[in-house]
């Protein structure tokens, strides 16, 4: 039986940093390649031809980054997608490399680099679309869920009719959505201080993503945010204790 990694959060985007430089090799005038780093997931960026695209990002020192997640694309169909790094933009050290076979979400950990430039070059014959790319750090908690975690839960929006007699005459699906509940029972105090609070203080309210076996189950990553943005961790004596419910589209 092959053992599930322990949930992450990826929420510390290089691309939303105000002194993150973004440039795209051509895109779509009304889907800009600042798209990529807005956490709302109805906007997107659409490269403007379907040329071989490359993706860069620029910042005044290097910065350093461990995880890359391409979320709501159409990159099932390219040939090959690499992320490289520069410290001068022009020579560029290979990060990874990844085939798509799916539009599923590409998640991908690596050893901590540090770069002054980071490039993602798509090879096409398309024109392709990303809704989110995310390059930086990630939250990891120390252990797993009290309780274990349904990826699979769903809950259908339904907009349902019925006459002026009360009779039903359908219902319609509006969308659905997904509901995750954390539980941790046993967090070091230095953890929660350390990891989880900047995280909170940080990042809260946007949204991040959520990957609850990045190793087994990557493309099972998820568009989320936290439902009821109370912080509450109580001692319980010695370590301490979280719940959270997350929520996302299906």
């Amino acid at each position: 039986m092959t053992l599930n990694a322990k949930p992450i959060f990826l929420w510390d985007n290089l691309l939303a940093r105000p002194d993150a430089q973004l440039s795209a090799t051509s895109s779509d005038p009304d889907h800009p390649v600042q798209y990529l780093a807005d956490w709302r997931e109805y906007l997107t960026w659409r490269a403007g031809s379907g040329a071989p695209q490359n993706i860069e990002v620029s910042f005044p020192e290097p910065k350093p980054a461990r995880a890359m997640c391409i979320y709501n694309h159409n990159l099932s169909s390219v040939e090959n997608v690499t992320l490289s790094g520069s410290n001068n933009g022009s020579d560029w050290d290979e990060i990874l490399s990844v085939n798509p076979t799916s539009d599923d979400p590409i998640l991908k950990l690596f050893n901590q680099v540090s770069y002054r430039y980071y490039r993602l070059a798509m090879g096409m014959s398309m024109v392709c679309e990303i809704g989110l790319l995310f390059l930086g750090d990630y939250l990891e908690f120390p252990g797993w869920t009290a309780a274990g975690i349904d990826p699979n839960q769903e809950d259908l929006i339904l907009e349902k009719g019925k006459s002026e007699e009360g009779y039903l005459l359908g219902s319609v699906e509006k969308y659905r959505k997904r509901r995750i509940v954390l539980d941790f029972r046993y967090l070091s105090d230095s953890w929660v201080r350390n990891s989880f609070i900047p995280f909170w203080k940080s990042h809260l309210p946007r949204p991040f993503l959520f990957a609850w076996d990045h190793q087994n189950h990557s493309e099972e990553t998820y568009l989320v945010e936290v439902a009821r943005p109370e912080l509450n961790l109580p001692y319980q004596p010695v370590y301490r204790s979280l719940r959270l419910e997350l929520e996302g589209r299906v």
